[in-house]
């Protein structure tokens, strides 16, 4: 079995400096914020960025490739991370170099590296595992293609050929034939933001209708959850029903980027879905906190 280590180079350094800036941002942020909400939303966004970076630069700095007799072999972070392509399914490969032209999905690209998925110019929907872009390897299988950068690569490419996997070029073509509306993964999560989206929005409405919100109520909380002005319990209600109506709006933002991103990736569809559910989740335990704090 032949070992591959993947080139390196200033991205690792690059991922850490843009990692120092999102905090320092987001600290700055967070210190001189004196809403609840707002406050809420920077702790989740800081949160994510740092898992997010700190993947990808495990990633990045632990990426290798082997081939054996059967299969060609993408590691990182240990075994964490593994990816085996079987020779027999490789249709064959094709050699770029210089700027990466394309689209992101997901992932992360700077400079000259990628990881993530990528809709790549005249080659399609790739996986990348690029750390430098020197030499990159797209290898080419039914329905995705994986793109490497070894740091040996005249060696990669005669071991390629020793395994009887081709020099071919191809033409990629965007699928117009999605349904996202017949894909479960994507109904599932939009009818569940959908109904709590309704919730926030309609829930404080129907307790001031039935008199179940008292008279005075906050309308905006410091970052420590402390009151810093009240109003009565209509105001309230409105607040949180304007509330509601972002989330639709961003709910409706998120839908048609969905469908967008599903002409060339469909699971790559589904983080925009998902990042709207997360966001009406935490305004909705935020109004059921004041709820029950306050009423």
């Amino acid at each position: 079995m032949d070992s591959y280590i993947s080139k390196g180079g200033r991205g690792l350094w690059l991922m850490l400096l843009i990692t120092a800036l999102y905090n320092i941002l987001i600290l700055i942020l967070l210190k001189f914020t004196d809403s609840y909400i707002v406050a809420s939303l920077l702790k989740l966004i800081l949160v994510s960025c740092n898992i997010y970076q700190v993947y990808y630069m495990l990633l990045y700095s632990s990426l290798k490739c082997t081939i054996d007799d059967q299969n060609i072999g993408i590691y990182a972070i240990g075994s964490l991370k593994k990816i085996i392509l079987p020779l027999n399914q490789i249709e064959g490969y094709t050699v770029s170099s210089g700027i990466i032209k394309g689209i992101k999905l997901n992932g992360i690209a700077i400079s000259n590296f990628a990881m993530g998925r990528f809709v790549i110019d005249q080659i399609g929907i790739s996986r990348m595992f690029v750390t430098n872009n020197k030499k990159i390897f797209y290898l080419k299988t039914e329905h995705m293609n994986y793109a490497i950068s070894p740091v040996d690569y005249e060696k990669f490419e005669k071991a390629l050929a020793d395994h009887n996997v081709s020099r071919v070029e191809w033409k990629y073509k965007v699928n117009n034939s999605y349904n996202l509306h017949k894909d479960k993964h994507f109904i599932l999560p939009l009818m569940v933001v959908s109904v709590l989206t309704l919730i926030l929005t309609l829930n404080p409405f129907i307790l001031y209708l039935k008199h179940m919100i008292p008279n005075t109520m906050p309308l905006n909380f410091d970052a420590n959850f402390n009151p810093i002005k009240m109003g009565t319990g209509k105001q309230f209600a409105f607040t949180q029903m304007i509330y509601g109506v972002l989330n639709m709006a961003l709910l409706f933002c998120m839908y048609y980027a969905s469908y967008f991103s599903a002409k060339y990736d469909r699971k790559s569809a589904y983080k925009f879905i998902y990042m709207s559910l997360i966001v009406s989740m935490i305004f909705l335990i935020i109004q059921f906190k004041i709820l029950i704090n306050f009423r």
